[in-house]
């Protein structure tokens, strides 16, 4: 499968990731059991005759997008791929609770309108005036992981640019009803998130935004090698085995691996699997976490592909996320073994271009 370059990023999350200067040195813990997104002054990026109508997640999805376009110096995109397991939660929960508040009567159609999961891509797309392939994956803990598949599948069809992002957002009322379902539970911050004895998360939101693109160019930061996602894998023996068939792809093995993203949510029931295959990569790559700072969300397997193209991009691995192993002299090939839920499943490969 063609590869694809990565030429614009830009990303909203838990830590102050906005801001291009912050490189994992001032870290903002979570409010308790969940995460809030640390967001920028959207007048500064939203025309504002559009901010007024916007949910969080619109406007999260739709800063991060014009940044990464700009970030790249992109003119136009052939593409636009969005991921998002909730979609625009708040305009669904403010529309319905305005039919009970009022009788279902009298209803605006605004945050109906705004509600559904493909809002944020449509908006882009109108700011943009982009009149191509526009799609949005709805697969819970796969969203992301789809989109970079669709847009690598794109890349064969002929298509040269394509924006990929991942975007979810939590409020209030979710947040209450996840802990009254004992799915919430405050971390041990002192003991780092892989030995966490948790039975529940902190749930996180935040929107990353890539600028794709099929050929290398002066712009290219990284390169995506692959992707591959695993549904249900029965043992941390099947995850490990197909883990060197799809490095095998690439003619590499884990010796070749400079740094693996593991995305321990702090759950001990849906960290077994990765802490059983911890022992077997320690002793060839470098260890790192990225839930410990933007939280568990459907998407957040994007904020960990940001976190890979910063990893090449700086040449450092910083000490916050740090699990296993020593500092890498250079950061080559960075691998990111992500899991939802002890469910969802993806191994990403992202490699210096």
């Amino acid at each position: 499968m063609t590869k694809a370059y990565i030429n614009g990023i830009s990303c909203i999350s838990a830590q102050n990731t906005i801001d291009d200067s912050w490189y994992f040195d001032t870290i903002t813990p979570a409010n308790g059991d969940y995460f809030s997104a640390i967001e920028p002054s959207y007048k500064d990026h939203i025309a504002p005759n559009l901010i007024r109508r916007m949910g969080r997640a619109i406007k999260m999805g739709v800063t991060t997008a014009n940044l990464a376009i700009i970030d790249a110096d992109a003119q136009k995109v052939d593409a636009i791929i969005t991921g998002t397991g909730l979609g625009c939660f708040e305009d669904s929960e403010r529309f319905l609770l305005a039919m009970l508040d009022n009788n279902e009567q009298f209803l605006t159609p605004t945050s109906f309108i705004q509600s559904t999961h493909n809002t944020v891509g449509s908006q882009i797309a109108l700011i943009m005036k982009c009149h191509d392939y526009n799609f949005t994956y709805v697969h819970r803990g796969f969203s992301f992981e789809s989109c970079v598949l669709d847009a690598l599948m794109l890349f064969e069809e002929g298509k040269e640019t394509i924006l990929v992002g991942g975007i979810e957002e939590h409020t209030p009322n979710f947040v209450t009803l996840n802990r009254r379902a004992l799915k919430l539970q405050i971390q041990d911050t002192t003991m780092p998130i892989h030995q966490s004895t948790s039975n529940g998360v902190q749930l996180s939101e935040g929107s990353t935004f890539f600028l794709l693109s099929k050929h290398k160019s002066d712009k290219s930061i990284a390169a995506i090698d692959g992707i591959k996602t695993l549904y249900k894998p029965k043992t941390s023996e099947d995850i490990f085995e197909k883990l060197i068939v799809f490095l095998k792809l690439y003619n590499l093995t884990l010796s070749d691996i400079d740094v693996t993203l593991m995305g321990f949510c702090g759950n001990q029931h849906f960290d077994k699997y990765l802490n059983e295959l911890l022992p077997k990569l320690t002793t060839n790559t470098a260890i790192a976490s990225f839930k410990n700072l933007c939280g568990e969300f459907y998407t957040a397997s994007a904020f960990a592909m940001w976190v890979a193209t910063k990893l090449i991009q700086k040449q450092q691995l910083p000490q916050s996320i740090v699990i296993a192993g020593s500092e890498p002299k250079h950061i080559k090939h960075v691998l990111v073994i992500n899991q939802y839920g002890g469910v969802n499943y993806s191994f990403m490969l992202v490699s210096q271009c």
